[in-house]
């Protein structure tokens, strides 16, 4: 113990006399291990913290294994008549619970406001085991018809709007125009189910903020047909995730014969939660953890060559205390010592930049990004960071006392070290240690290069509407506990009839309509349909196409080029022929050469009625830009009535739509005051968003290339300086005898050249699997792009070119007389 606080008494009073080094070798760690710690925080928050579940483990999502455009995955919902067949013949569930998206007007205050909502089996809250923090759950009986409405409020939504009372238990409040019984509250944070983790197309909002039991009639333990129900189970203690499968898989095949998708390719399939809720993260987090890691090993590799460099200027010193009786382990001793105090220092200044780097990532976090409520520095964030700076001090430690203490000290007396076999050795490791930052560098521009031209290329792709000088907002009409289409879908149309006529009418506005699925949101409904004139599907067999019911001025409020025909109007109402409009896709698909106008069309959910076909529009980019445009098809409003509508409201010229907003809630209020307008955001934002995801990985790879390019110059500049300086008397004697400066010149450049070459042609051999890596992440850019390659390996040229040139110059100005004057 005495030795140790001797090496680091002796280490503070060593590192204090070279304070600028310290300060660059500190900084420079800190840059690695702060971006590294940030990323890992991310990753830590939301691919290994426990989920905020009892024993998650053994929670399964349960879905409809089969094909279709619901989703563009083949994860799809259940039926009400499917789940209840699951939850009475399953052997290997504990329990199991459905849910669907609900969302819910809260009127009872001064601004009505719309929240995300759930419908849930009253056996979800065990599923997940998890408490209220207040009064209870539902129950069994809640889930009967006819049962008195009650509701449980989240954390969140209690304290906003109810100023956290105590008192709320019991009371009645108004959610949907229905007064509902609220019986519990639940704790903090908790927030089940959230959109990020669950398919688009089920449409939940972040978080949800309030739940009601969900309640099935006679009609829905019949329906097979009308998939929208997302199940969930906890499996019996000791079963396994095969054995559910297994299990699930045998309820289909007794389902086949009245659910005919389970005869042919159709199943069930059990997904871990855990799997669910990070399947769409995973892959885009571990890429940039890798690329993260390349900054921190750059990052320690920069730190090793100045401490190579630093130790074999104190080989003198070295060799003096080894005369004096120093061991080479008590040597080898203190300069790990002195390494971890610097690698510890730069870890504690990395944490502080990790807090500040994790809000700015945060900040730019997409939407999608699930669990992103869960990220935060906890333990193992802490831990990653210790372990990071114990191993990166004790590495340098090892390795620059082995290089400086190592082989005989001797020469170094006699003032011979630098120019014996032993310092060349010394130089070309340096420069060994700098063209693997050159590679590293040139690795992770190449990544980000790629995703560069990915972006760019994805952000030339029309959306098939046009973005700008629009605004859109959700309104949904508070559909009560026991809503009926047929009965209530005159007062829906109405509603949007109205509204959306107002809309149009306000100064300032060119055209407002409203969608039941806004494009590029990834909401998606499809359905089966037959043409006219052809044989009929058999059940099962019928084609899909995407569906959207829209009112009137739709796709002039959008900017929808209409291709044929005519859109709808307000003449097509209730009791007026049915018609339909389709887009492009499906017009090139089924009339080939023809003019689909005037054809008819029907619909799965719609038996013997025949809708003709009055318009023809441009495609539209549903779920993503990348994706292809699928088949879709469009209802008016006023013939296949929708609660729910996303409205566009289109300024006229080049006005700010935001401006539009005072009198949109105005016009409502004047249609309904019970009624909100929720997710405010311009078209512009919409389009922006879908990009999200992409953005967020090419600015973070952005900036670690960056980081990286930034330290691989300092090195490769730091190690040109320094062979300068230890080759100052080769140089001198060289003028002395007639070479000009130069030539002197050439000489450095070269050393840089031939450092900055091997870095190169690493570098372009390991970005080739990095690229494949990405593979999923590209558009319309191949991993092997020779305009990537090369741009990108042309600018680190240039850039390291400078690094060298400054040194290269002070070596061209060397003179003779003085360098021998010295010897």
């Amino acid at each position: 113990m005495t030795s140790l606080l001797q090496d680091i008494r002796y280490a503070l009073r060593t590192l204090g006399g070279s304070r600028a080094f310290v300060a660059g070798a500190v900084l420079t760690l800190a840059l690695g291990i702060g971006a590294t710690v940030a990323v890992f925080t991310l990753v830590n928050g939301v691919l290994l913290r426990p989920l905020p579940y009892g024993d998650p483990a053994r929670i399964a999502l349960i879905w409809t294994k089969g094909e279709s455009l619901w989703s563009g995955s083949d994860k799809l919902p259940l039926s009400a008549a499917n789940f209840l067949d699951i939850r009475e013949q399953t052997s290997t569930f504990e329990r199991v619970a459905a849910f669907r998206a609900w969302p819910y007007s809260v009127s009872e205050v001064a601004e009505p406001e719309q929240v995300t909502g759930a419908r849930v089996s009253a056996a979800l809250f065990p599923v997940l085991a998890v408490r209220p923090l207040l009064g209870r759950v539902f129950t069994a009986d809640e889930e009967r018809v006819g049962a008195p409405r009650v509701a449980v409020l989240s954390y969140g939504l209690w304290q906003r709007k109810y100023g956290g009372s105590p008192a709320i238990l019991g009371r009645q409040v108004t959610l949907g125009g229905e007064r509902h019984t609220v019986v519990g509250v639940m704790p903090r944070g908790f927030a089940f189910p959230r959109g990020a983790e669950l398919p688009a197309g089920l449409q939940f909002g972040a978080r949800t903020e309030v739940w009601t039991p969900l309640v099935f009639t006679a009609e829905d333990a019949r329906n097979r047909g009308t998939q929208n129900l997302a199940g969930i189970g906890r499996l019996k203690p000791g079963v396994s995730q095969a054995q559910a499968q297994s299990d699930l898989a045998a309820i289909a095949k007794r389902l086949a014969p009245v659910f005919p998708p389970f005869a042919q390719k159709g199943s069930i399939a059990a997904v871990p939660m855990r799997e669910q809720a990070t399947a769409g993260a995973r892959s885009g987090l571990l890429v940039l953890m890798g690329a993260v890691s390349f900054v921190l090993l750059i990052a320690c590799t920069n730190v090793a060559s100045l401490l190579v460099g630093r130790t074999s200027a104190r080989r003198r010193e070295l060799a003096v205390r080894a005369a004096l009786g120093a061991s080479r382990g008590r040597l080898i001793r203190q300069l790990v010592t002195e390494d971890l105090m610097l690698a510890l220092a730069g870890a504690a200044l990395g944490a502080l930049l990790a807090l500040w780097a994790k809000d700015a990532m945060l900040s730019l976090v997409p939407g999608d990004l699930p669990r992103a409520d869960d990220v935060a520095l906890d333990w193992r964030v802490l831990a990653v960071t210790l372990v990071i700076a114990l191993g990166a001090g004790a590495t340098f430690g090892v390795l620059t006392g082995l290089h400086a203490a190592g082989g005989d000290l001797a020469p170094t007396l006699h003032g011979l070290s630098g120019r014996t076999t032993a310092g060349l050795s010394r130089r070309r490791s340096r420069q060994a240690l700098v063209a693997v930052e050159v590679a590293l560098s040139l690795t992770l521009l190449i990544g980000a290069g790629l995703l560069g031209a990915s972006f760019l290329r994805l952000g030339r792709v029309s959306p098939g509407f046009e973005p700008r000088h629009a605004l859109n907002a959700e309104l949904l009409i508070p559909l009560g506990s026991e809503f009926n289409p047929a009965r209530d879908g005159a007062r829906w149309s109405a509603v949007f009839t109205d509204y959306t006529e107002r809309l149009g009418r306000i100064p300032g506005v060119r055209a407002a309509g409203g969608v039941s699925s806004l494009p590029l949101t990834g909401a998606v409904e499809s359905a089966g349909f037959y043409v006219g004139g052809q044989p009929k599907p058999a059940p099962g067999q019928a084609p899909e196409a995407e569906y959207s019911i829209v009112t009137p001025d739709y796709f002039r409020a959008m900017g929808v080029a209409l291709l044929r025909g005519r859109s709808f109007t307000a003449g097509d109402r209730a009791k007026s022929a049915p018609v339909a409009m389709i887009n492009a896709t499906l017009a090139r698909k089924f009339w080939p050469g023809q003019d689909p106008v005037g054809q008819r069309i029907g619909f799965g959910f719609e038996e013997n009625v025949w809708r003709e076909i009055v318009g023809v529009v441009g495609d539209v980019k549903q779920t993503s830009l990348e994706a292809e445009s699928a088949p879709a098809m469009f209802l008016p409003e006023t013939q296949f009535p929708y609660p729910f509508m996303s409205l566009v409201v289109r300024a006229d010229g080049a006005g700010d739509p935001a401006a539009l907003l005072p009198a949109m809630r105005r016009e409502l209020r004047a249609v309904d005051p019970g009624l909100a307008l929720s997710g405010v955001r311009s078209l512009g934002s919409v389009f922006a968003e879908s990009m999200a995801q992409r953005r967020f990985s090419l600015v973070l790879l952005g900036c670690f290339a960056g980081m990286a390019v930034a330290l691989a110059v300092v090195g490769l500049y730091s190690v040109i300086s320094l062979s300068v300086a230890q080759r100052a008397r080769e140089i001198g004697v060289r003028m002395a005898l007639g070479a000009r400066p130069r030539d002197a010149l050439g000489l450095v450049l070269g050393e840089g050249a031939r450092v900055v070459g091997a870095g190169l042609v690493l570098g372009l051999v390991a970005a080739i699997p990095l690229a494949r890596v990405l593979r999923s992440q590209l558009f319309q850019v191949s991993t092997l792009d020779p305009w990537v390659y090369a741009a990108v390996s042309a600018l680190l040229v240039i850039v390291a070119f400078a690094a060298s040139y400054i040194p290269a110059r002070r070596a061209a100005r060397v003179d003779p007389a003085v360098v021998l004057r010295a010897e």
